[in-house]
This record gives C-alpha cells, sequence and structure tokens, in this order.
C-alpha cells in the first residue's frame, strides 16, 4: 500500500466534510431567502389589498362630487355615502401629488380603534387617518395621527417636509369634513419623539389637545415654529384653525415626524 494512502483518505475525508457542509449551508440560505420573499411579498399583497379598499372610497367620493356646494349646514354629497357606511366617518385629508388621499376617522370613546382596523372594521396592518380621541372636533386644534407605512403608503411620505423645496410644492392640505371644503397651509414641520412621562424639559407636541386658550395657543404655536425644519415665514394667530399629522419617524428611538397647518380663511 502506499505511504500516501492515509493522507489521501484523510484529504478525502476532509473534502466530504466540507462538501456536506456546504450543502447544508446552501440549503439554510435558501430557507432564508424563501422565507424573507414570502414575507416581502405577503407585506406587498397586504398593502396592495388594503390600497384597494382606499382606492374603493375615494370612487365613492369622486362619483358623488357635486359642481356646486350646499348651503351651510347640509353635509357634502360626496361624503354622505362614507358617513352612512361608517359614522366614525369625520373627513377627508388629501395632499396633492402625493399618496396621501384617504379618509380621517374620529371615535373618542375609544382614541386608537383604528390604529390596526380599516373602514370598515376589519384587522389592517396599514389602519386608517385617526384624529386623537381627546380633542374636541369643535375645538380649533386637530390631531391627527396616520402610520410611516414603508411601502409609502397613509402618512409614509409625511417626513418628506423635511426638505424645504418639498414643502414649496406641497404646502396646501386639503382637509374637507362632512359640511366643508377647507384648504390648510403648512407652516412648521418638525423631528420629535415620545419622552418619558416624567420628562418636564422637552415639548411634547402629542400631549396638547386644546388650544381654546389664548396662552395655549401661543404657546402652542411658538414651540412648533421653533422646532420647525425651516422658516415658511407663516405665524398663526389667536383665532385660527390648526391642524397637526403625526407620523412615526426612525431618526430616534420612538422618533415622530410631524406636520403643521393652518386653515386658510375663505374669501
Amino acid at each position: 500500500m502506499s505511504r500516501y494512502a492515509p493522507k489521501n483518505a484523510e484529504k478525502k475525508e476532509k473534502h466530504g466534510k466540507k462538501r456536506v457542509l456546504s450543502k447544508i449551508l446552501i440549503i439554510i440560505f435558501a430557507a432564508v431567502f424563501a422565507v424573507s420573499a414570502f414575507m416581502v411579498g405577503k407585506y406587498f399583497f397586504t398593502a396592495q389589498k388594503e390600497q384597494q379598499v382606499f382606492d374603493e372610497l375615494a370612487s365613492i367620493v369622486s362619483d358623488n362630487t357635486s359642481a356646486t356646494e350646499p348651503p351651510n349646514g347640509k353635509p357634502l354629497p360626496e361624503y354622505e355615502p362614507l358617513w352612512e357606511k361608517n359614522p366614525d366617518y369625520f373627513g377627508w385629508l388629501k395632499i396633492d401629488d402625493t399618496v396621501i388621499n384617504y379618509p380621517v376617522m374620529y371615535t373618542p370613546k375609544d382614541s386608537e380603534y383604528y390604529l390596526h382596523r380599516d373602514f370598515y372594521g376589519d384587522y389592517s396592518e396599514s389602519g386608517m387617518l385617526f384624529i386623537d380621541g381627546d380633542c374636541r372636533t369643535d375645538s380649533n386644534y386637530l390631531l391627527i395621527y396616520g402610520h410611516h407605512m414603508n411601502s409609502g403608503t397613509m402618512f409614509g411620505t409625511l417626513p418628506s417636509y423635511g426638505d424645504y423645496d418639498f414643502w414649496k410644492s406641497h404646502s396646501v392640505i386639503h382637509f374637507n369634513d362632512r359640511y366643508q371644503k377647507n384648504n390648510y397651509k403648512v407652516f412648521a414641520a418638525f423631528y420629535a419623539k415620545v419622552y418619558d412621562e416624567s420628562d418636564k424639559t422637552h415639548f411634547k407636541y402629542y400631549e396638547w389637545k386644546d388650544l381654546s386658550a389664548e396662552s395655549s395657543f401661543n404657546e402652542y404655536i411658538e414651540n412648533v415654529k421653533s422646532m420647525s425644519v425651516y422658516d415658511t415665514g407663516i405665524t398663526p394667530t389667536y383665532g385660527d384653525e390648526i391642524i397637526a399629522l403625526s407620523t412615526c419617524n426612525y431618526h430616534t428611538k420612538d422618533g415622530r415626524f410631524v406636520v403643521v397647518a393652518v386653515k386658510q380663511k375663505k374669501n
């Protein structure tokens, strides 16, 4: 027997082990890839399915839109079918040239009811836009929440307001309730986060639900303006109506991005 045989056998054994290990790694990588691909596909399939519901609702609004507005106190005909389907419906929010074109819900007894529910109350990953339940809808301030979806839907494009040029071309927000069509002008956009309850040093925009008092209004506007990433040259005054749009953001732990706008007076 050749004196090299033991070494050759040892090499073959090592080579065999490497081949087995390689096959195992290939199987593991293939399984991980397959699971990842499935999860990504499922996510975008779900997002597309949820978007179809919004498209159907937008179609209902479009089909019922009247060329003239009804007299004061009379509901707008385009939104009545939605309200009849679901009395939690409050209004419609749209920002031109973005995907933001959605109904807004209001459930004061359960503020986050639509966090993961669709318009019909079924489970939905993206949920709905909804007004903070502690806000009064007859007041001068509404705080509206929406998910920051990776697919770009809901408030996924809201952080784009961190760019001044984006604000210049998207400064108007259309937010109509059942009775009126309203335009709001964005005057501030800022990065924020959710702080510990014990924190007393930072401005917690999410704790502000009522700006009916002049002192509260002025303090809120001052804080919002100071946190804004750019100066819009717009400063609301007491008596104006304000909306704030809030979504999650990933610049920090528990990060948020907020856009604040003032209602434009009609001529």
